[in-house]
C-alpha cells in the first residue's frame, strides 16, 4: 500500500487488473552523449535483501542542488547565516537518505522478455531530476512500461554532469530570474533531448551505454520496445518541454510521439498566444495542430492558460482539476517527505496516497480510453466516474465537447 512507500513495491493504481511485475532500473547515456536518462522497466527480479536499493537522492551534489533551488546560493541578499543553515539542513537530509531513503527496485536487472514494452518519455519540472517522479515511472514500469526519464542539462535540473573524456563537468540548477529568453533556450535543449532519447530507444539496435557509472547492457533491449504508441509526460516545465516537442515537426529519424500527459503544465514561457494568422505559429496552437490526444491534471488555481491548445484541437482533450493539491504534489518529495513538504509550502491539504492513485488511475484510463477510440465525451464521463470514487477529493473535470 502507499503509505509505506517507499520501502516497499510501488503499485499500479487500483483499477488496474494485470499481473503486477517487479521494477529495474539502468542509468543510459547513448554513445552520441545527447541525453542522459534512467530507465525504469519491468522486471521478474524482485530487489534483493542483500544489495542496496538505489537512492532517491544520488549523491551530495543534488542534495546541494535542491537546496540551492530552494535558497539560491549565488544570491547576494542571502544572509551567511542563511547560507549556513541550508547547507546544514541539505547534509542532514542527504545523511538521513543514505540511511532511509531508496528507490524500492533491481539496479540494472534483466527486462522481462515475454513481450514488447510501450515506451514513455518523461520531462521534470524545475530542479527535478532522473529520480524526482520514481514513483510515478516505477508504477507504470510494474504495468509493462518502459520509461526514460530524462534527466535535462539545460540548467534545469537540480543537479546533474557530463562527462567528457573522462573529466566530469558539474551542472547545477542555474536560477534565471524571470528570465524567458533563456527559458526558451532552455525548451530548445529539453526538446532536442527528448527526440534523442527516443532516437536511442526506437533504434533497431540501441547505442552504446557510455554512462560512466553505468553497468547496464543496453542490448538487452533490443526487439523489447514498442515505438507504435510512444507517450509523453511531463511536469511543470516538462509539461512545457512535452508541449513544445510535439508542435516541433519531428524529422523522418525521429519516433513520434502519440499521446499526451500534462501534469501542472507551465506555458508563461512561451508568451500570450492569438487567434488568428498571428498566433499560427504559437507552441500552443502548433501542439493543437499535431492532432495528438491530450490528458491534463492540474493542481487548483494552477494558472496555465491552455485555451488556444484547446480551442483549435481536433484530437480527445480531457482535463482534471484537483482541489487541495498543490504543484509539487505531483513530484515524489509529498510522499518522500509529508512533514517537510507541508512546512515549505510543497504539499497541499490532499491525502498524498490517495492522490498519487488518482494521478496514476486517470492516466491509466485516458491511455485505455485512447486506445479503445472512445469519445471525448465518454472519456469525461468515465473521468468523473472515476474521480467520484476517491472520498474526500473534490475533481472539476471537462473535455473536448
Amino acid at each position: 500500500a502507499m503509505p509505506s512507500y517507499p520501502s516497499r513495491l510501488i503499485p499500479p493504481p487500483a483499477r488496474w487488473q494485470g499481473q503486477v511485475a517487479h521494477v529495474g532500473v539502468a542509468d543510459y547515456e547513448p554513445e552520441n552523449g545527447e541525453v542522459f536518462m534512467r530507465l525504469y522497466y519491468p522486471t521478474s527480479n524482485a530487489p534483493s535483501r542483500f544489495s542496496r536499493a538505489p537512492l532517491w537522492v544520488p549523491n551530495l551534489h543534488y542534495a546541494h542542488g535542491m537546496a540551492h533551488f530552494l535558497v539560491d546560493f549565488t544570491d547576494p541578499k542571502r544572509t551567511w547565516w542563511q547560507k549556513l543553515l541550508a547547507r546544514a539542513a541539505y547534509l542532514a537530509g542527504y545523511v538521513s537518505n543514505t540511511v532511509f531513503d531508496t528507490i524500492p527496485v533491481s539496479l540494472d536487472a534483466p527486462p522481462m522478455a515475454d513481450k514488447p514494452m510501450k515506451l514513455v518519455v518523461f520531462s521534470h519540472g524545475l530542479a527535478g531530476t532522473r529520480n524526482m517522479y520514481a514513483a510515478l515511472c516505477s508504477a507504470l514500469a510494474s504495468q509493462g512500461y518502459l520509461v526514460a526519464a530524462v534527466e535535462h542539462r539545460d540548467g534545469s535540473a537540480a543537479y546533474t554532469s557530463v562527462t567528457q573524456n573522462g573529466n566530469v563537468r558539474h551542472k547545477p540548477y542555474v536560477h534565471t530570474d524571470g528570465n524567458f529568453v533563456w527559458r526558451r533556450e532552455q525548451i530548445g535543449t529539453r526538446v532536442a533531448e527528448l527526440h534523442a532519447a527516443l532516437r536511442a530507444l526506437g533504434s533497431t539496435q540501441q547505442p552504446k551505454n557510455v554512462c560512466p557509472h553505468g553497468k547496464f547492457d543496453i542490448s538487452a533491449f533490443q526487439g523489447k520496445i514498442d515505438t507504435s504508441s510512444v507517450i509523453a509526460i511531463g511536469h511543470s516545465f516538462g509539461g512545457t518541454t512535452v508541449l513544445a516537442a510535439t508542435a516541433k515537426r519531428a524529422t523522418k529519424k525521429s519516433i513520434s510521439i502519440k499521446r499526451v500527459v500534462l501534469l501542472d503544465p507551465w506555458t508563461a514561457p512561451f508568451g500570450p498566444c492569438v487567434d488568428g494568422a498571428e498566433g499560427k505559429d504559437h507552441p500552443l496552437r502548433l501542439a493543437a495542430a499535431a492532432n495528438l490526444p491530450v490528458f491534463v491534471m492540474n493542481s487548483h488555481g494552477w494558472g496555465a492558460d491552455l485555451t488556444h491548445l484547446y480551442k483549435h484541437a481536433n484530437a480527445t482533450w480531457v482535463q482534471a482539476e484537483v482541489h487541495g493539491a498543490k504543484h509539487q504534489d505531483f513530484s515524489d518529495l509529498p510522499l518522500r517527505s509529508p512533514w517537510l513538504a507541508k512546512k515549505i509550502g510543497m504539499k497541499g491539504s490532499v491525502d498524498a496516497a490517495k492522490f498519487f492513485d488518482l494521478k496514476l488511475g486517470l492516466i491509466d484510463l485516458f491511455l485505455e480510453a485512447v486506445e479503445g477510440a472512445e469519445s471525448a465525451e465518454a472519456l469525461g464521463v468515465a473521468t468523473r466516474e472515476l474521480a467520484a470514487q476517491y472520498a474526500g477529493v473534490r475533481v472539476d473535470v471537462k473535455h473536448r465537447e
